[in-house]
């Protein structure tokens, strides 16, 4: 943030504070444009996904090449879409609980690392800043599904509710075996600790446990199949927003797409490098010296233009954005693969075997720590 902040004062001339105000302005705007773009593309990924999955072509009319424009339109659609209110419901809460669920899930991004300096928050507490408002998601769900006066609704911010507690202490544990090789629970120091020691998940045996049952509890966050019970058609219409229509309607399928994006940050920053490559591929992937940020900002003192120093920069982002994205269609593929499961079967998955195991991967990450072993790492 401090880099943009740097770039609008040598660009603009500007003050300190009309800096700061300008770089979380575009800071902030640029993320809901990513994200909103990020969202039709991945509508449109998951209907290729799953009609090749299923032996059939999905989109391909509208607009041309393989149906590209389909995501458009359908937002398009929606934005026109009567915004209809039951009889009988809590107008106010029915009106904010959209709202909440998605700022929630959005707040989530501030601390994410695309790249060195393309940050907008590097907050010391990351990781559990990152644990802490993924609960806020449930109470817009809860509000959603009681002031709806559907008992179809309430049923599914019910089960939306008992699952979010449920998976939360498995992923939250699952969390811990990265920190405590890494020490910080700032998101950052995870990205310079990799890229000098290689991939936590490579760090020791018990990592690749530890990745898996956070990818699998957060699945189970996202309301994703097999664990989509708070909106399972078959019994509850859609769940705890069975009577919302138009833009708020939308606003939940939004939420689900950018969970599925920030749970695949999350893993990609804490066990996979997040912007950096396990091998130096001419310093590409690796973590330069200095931010994109600061990099431009002297490069506008200077007025000079360096092609190559545009890629190295730019590589970090776009090696970030690959891996989220291998997450993201791993996440598709499950979907339209897996059956759904039954309300035991989640309950009983969560506390007896993603919980017990979560823990067994604490211990063992502390003992090999203190015993100073590991499997493969590099300096």
């Amino acid at each position: 943030m401090q880099g943009l902040i740097d770039v609008f004062a040598n660009l603009l001339g500007t003050g300190p504070t009309l800096s700061m105000v300008l770089a979380y302005f575009v800071c902030i705007h640029s993320l809901i444009g990513f994200i909103t773009i990020y969202a039709m593309f991945a509508i449109w990924m998951e209907r290729k996904v799953a009609a090749h999955i299923q032996v059939r072509l999905g989109p391909m009319e509208t607009g041309g090449w393989h149906g590209w424009a389909q995501s458009p339109a359908d937002a398009l659609k929606l934005l026109f879409k009567e915004d209809l209110i039951p009889a009988g419901a809590n107008k106010f809460l029915f009106w904010i609980a959209p709202a909440l669920v998605f700022c929630g899930v959005f707040t989530g991004f501030i601390v994410v690392p695309f790249a060195e300096g393309i940050q907008i928050v590097d907050l010391e507490l990351g990781v559990f800043f990152i644990v802490a408002i993924a609960s806020v998601e449930v109470i817009g769900v809860i509000m959603a599904g009681w002031s709806s006066n559907s008992k179809y609704s309430l049923f599914g911010a019910v089960r939306e509710a008992a699952q979010v507690v449920s998976y939360e202490l498995p992923s939250a544990t699952a969390l811990l075996p990265p920190v405590l090789i890494v020490g910080s629970l700032t998101l950052g120091d995870f990205n310079t600790f990799q890229a000098e020691h290689g991939w936590l998940i490579l760090h020791n045996p018990f990592m690749p446990i530890a990745a898996l049952i956070f990818f699998i509890s957060s699945l189970a966050g996202c309301k994703r199949a097999p664990f989509d019970l708070p909106e399972a058609e078959s019994e509850l219409v859609s769940g705890f927003h069975t009577e919302y229509s138009g833009m708020r309607f939308s606003f939940f399928g939004l939420e689900e797409f950018v969970s599925m994006f920030l749970v695949s940050a999350v893993t990609a920053t804490l066990f996979f490098g997040g912007y950096t490559l396990p091998f130096d591929l001419l310093s590409i992937g690796a973590a330069p010296d200095v931010s994109l940020f600061d990099w431009l900002s002297g490069h506008a003192e200077l007025g000079q233009v360096d092609i190559l120093g545009s890629l190295t920069h730019l590589a970090g982002p776009a090696v970030f954005i690959v891996k989220v994205f291998v997450f993201i269609f791993i996440q598709m593929w499950l979907r339209w693969t897996l059956p759904r499961l039954r309300v035991d079967q989640v309950m009983v998955l969560g506390y007896k075997f993603l919980l017990p195991w979560a823990l067994f991967t604490v211990v063992g990450t502390a003992l090999f720590e203190g015993l100073g072993w590991g499997w493969c790492s590099h300096s």
